[in-house]
């Protein structure tokens, strides 16, 4: 499954909400005293990363037919510069796994 920008700006959106209301409810919870069990920062972070993709369509149907019918009527036009951009968010995604 390949991770579009708009993807990967949804989930660090949802990882910058996440972690503002995490401080929150960290601070109202430090209050309480007895066990506790914490589950790492870095392991929330990741549940909340995958439900957020998990969420996501792996395909825009909408979108597939529209660029569908765009190429075969010939309409279908990429620019360059489009395609560089394609290519460098792809590498910096590839990189983060």
């Amino acid at each position: 499954m390949k991770i579009s920008n708009e993807q990967l700006s949804q989930v660090l959106k949802t990882y910058n909400q996440k972690k503002a209301s995490k401080s929150n409810s960290e601070a109202k919870k430090s209050k309480n005293k007895g066990d506790k069990l914490f589950i790492s920062s870095d392991a929330k972070e990741m549940q909340e990363a995958k439900k957020a993709l998990e969420s996501q369509p792996e395909v825009r149907r909408e979108k597939v037919e529209r660029l569908k019918k765009q190429i075969k009527t010939g309409n279908y036009n990429v620019s360059g510069e489009e395609v560089a951009d394609k290519m460098l968010s792809r590498t910096i995604v590839d990189n983060l796994v």
